[in-house]
């Protein structure tokens, strides 16, 4: 009798423990870098380790569906989209991109649901939606964020020992490049060049980093356009410094066309300056207008005096974030 009281016991046991194993995914769609960053970001801060990486690359016949379309189809169908994936099926998924909301949507009878940014969807079918402000989405299951999403923390930030011999004021250059909202001309290159001479002035260097989007060729036209200024700028052949570089500049300049460095950047409570090149789309402005409105960077200017520039606020997101969604969902 003792032993099957014992063997009972080590079942409940045995059933606790199976409860305490929950499977996570994170799932975005393949190709999408920056938006892995962000995902991976919520995902370390709410989850610790505990998560399976997806990277989402669906069936031909589903891939390009737009998730109100995918949305109608019978659950069967829905399944079927997503019958590749690895079993067992999550009892968490967080989601971004068109792709990933297609998962999303296929298992939110299955399990809890959470999807980044615009999902294309009204946000109740998923348990919560965390939409950046610009993207305007309303609910009561939405979490509203004044930027992208990173894991950028400064106290773990170490700045390149090449780089602390440059002298003076350290600006930091964060430069964007051609993209779907627009393409980035040599003439900008130029522009660019000569206002971040006149900016520095000659007691100060620049410290410039392209992203994997600026044309190569801007390389070349900062080499010609930045005579008789200190700077480095990164050659894209040696490990890129970013994001480490953050911490031993002064002053930061973003290139517009980035809403990610721009939330990066501010990240640091340091003077940051958003760099236009000349993008119209109304997100970007809603997006600036608020950063610039709240404190946390302002329009580039020659005018603006870098070391009367203290005073900016720190924009950390992740942890508002995770504070908000661990009360509207349980892990555990």
């Amino acid at each position: 009798m003792a032993l099957c009281l014992e063997s009972a016991d080590l079942s409940k046991n045995k059933l606790k423990n199976m409860k305490k194993n929950i499977i996570n995914w994170v799932c975005v769609d393949a190709q999408k870098i920056g938006t892995w960053k962000q995902v991976e970001a919520l995902a370390e801060s709410w989850l610790g380790g505990n998560f399976h990486k997806k990277p989402i690359n669906l069936s031909a016949w589903c891939r390009w569906m737009p998730p109100k379309l995918f949305s109608i189809l019978p659950k069967f169908l829905q399944m079927v989209a997503v019958k590749d994936l690895k079993q067992p099926l999550p009892d968490l998924v967080i989601a971004a991109g068109r792709q990933a909301v297609l998962v999303a949507i296929a298992l939110r009878h299955k399990a809890k649901t959470v999807v980044l940014m615009n999902p294309g969807v009204p946000s109740h079918y998923f348990d919560v939606v965390i939409a950046p402000v610009h993207d305007q989405l309303v609910g009561k299951n939405v979490i509203a964020t004044q930027g992208s999403l990173h894991g950028i923390d400064p106290s773990h930030l170490v700045f390149p020992e090449h780089l602390r011999n440059y002298h003076g004021y350290k600006i930091g250059v964060l430069l964007g490049g051609n993209s779907m909202h627009g393409t980035y001309e040599n003439s900008l290159a130029v522009d660019l060049a000569n206002d971040l001479k006149k900016f520095c002035t000659n007691s100060g260097s620049l410290i410039i980093t392209p992203s994997r989007r600026t044309p190569v060729d801007w390389l070349e036209v900062f080499e010609k356009n930045l005579n008789g200024t200190a700077y480095w700028i990164w050659d894209q052949k040696t490990e890129n410094p970013y994001p480490g570089l953050l911490s031993g500049v002064d002053a930061i300049v973003v290139c517009e066309d980035s809403i990610s460095m721009a939330s990066e950047a501010c990240v640091m409570g340091k003077p940051v300056f958003i760099y236009q090149t000349g993008i119209k789309k109304a997100k970007f402005k809603y997006f600036y207008k608020q950063l610039f409105d709240k404190g946390y960077a302002k329009p580039f200017s020659l005018d603006a005096i870098l070391y009367e520039n203290k005073g900016f606020k720190i924009l950390k997101e992740v942890d508002r974030v995770v504070e908000q969604i661990s009360k509207m969902i349980d892990i555990k």
